[in-house]
């Protein structure tokens, strides 16, 4: 069993490169170090507490999660000031989207700052919306809710979320797709199976039918992947625009 006091102290001198990139990369400056370690630290390190509770991010990704979406309601609330109930909704659903998130986290580099057993081993692109959301969990601990309200605006909103393009960004290709053939009294049709290709990694086979004629095929990991991936082709193929979801 791993102590989080006995571990934290023993790796002091060395986790000054960790506190040199948050304030260098991240621009937090923080006195509060356990709280930051712990939103970087994974399960997979399986590092403990005295009385032997886990210590890893989870607890605040959960409390972040909740800032976030309450700050991003704020924000498109006073950005689209003539925007109705339903139309800020879909807006934030494509900000704290988990594709966002991972994106967002990937580019911020929070992965390679973070406490993981094992920085080889793929843990999921969900790893990278996590990291984003802990630190925003760990940042309203730390600092309230306005400092992080500001943060999350200045350094996660602005520089990387196309608030022009929000419109036009698309959740699901396959609802959009789907909504696109009802409107349009179109029929379409996945069917997916288990492919038996040789790769591990790729074990599901879709085809998509409109109007009994196959006009896209995906291969991908998940059948809920490679509907996904048909579907984005199909909206392609077909020229379907956004705006129509």
């Amino acid at each position: 069993m791993k102590i989080f006091d006995y571990i934290f102290n023993s790796r002091t001198e060395t986790s000054g490169n960790f506190f040199l990139e948050l304030r260098k990369k991240l621009q937090i400056k923080t006195q509060n170090h356990k709280l930051y370690k712990e939103a970087f630290t994974h399960s997979s390190v399986n590092l403990k507490n005295n009385s032997g509770d886990p210590i890893n991010f989870e607890r605040l990704e959960f409390l972040g999660d909740a800032i976030l979406n309450s700050i991003i309601a704020e924000f498109l609330f006073r950005y689209y000031p003539t925007a109705k109930e339903g139309s800020l909704t879909k807006l934030r659903a494509k900000i704290v989207s988990r594709t966002k998130l991972n994106q967002i986290g990937k580019e911020l580099e929070l992965h390679a700052i973070a406490e993981i057993a094992d920085h080889h081993k793929f843990f999921g692109e969900n790893i990278h919306g996590n990291l984003l959301e802990s630190l925003i969990g760990a940042l309203f601990v730390d600092k309230g809710y306005e400092k992080t309200k500001t943060y999350v605006i200045y350094h996660i909103i602005l520089p990387y979320v196309n608030m022009e393009g929000l419109d036009s960004l698309i959740l699901s290709h396959k609802a959009l797709l789907t909504e696109w053939s009802q409107k349009n009294k179109k029929s379409i049709e996945f069917k997916t199976d288990k492919d038996l290709g040789n790769h591990p990694k790729v074990t599901y086979l879709c085809l998509l039918f409109l109007n009994n004629k196959c006009i896209a095929k995906a291969k991908d990991s998940s059948k809920k992947k490679a509907e996904e991936k048909a579907a984005k082709i199909a909206v392609r193929v077909l020229k379907i625009k956004p705006n129509a979801q």
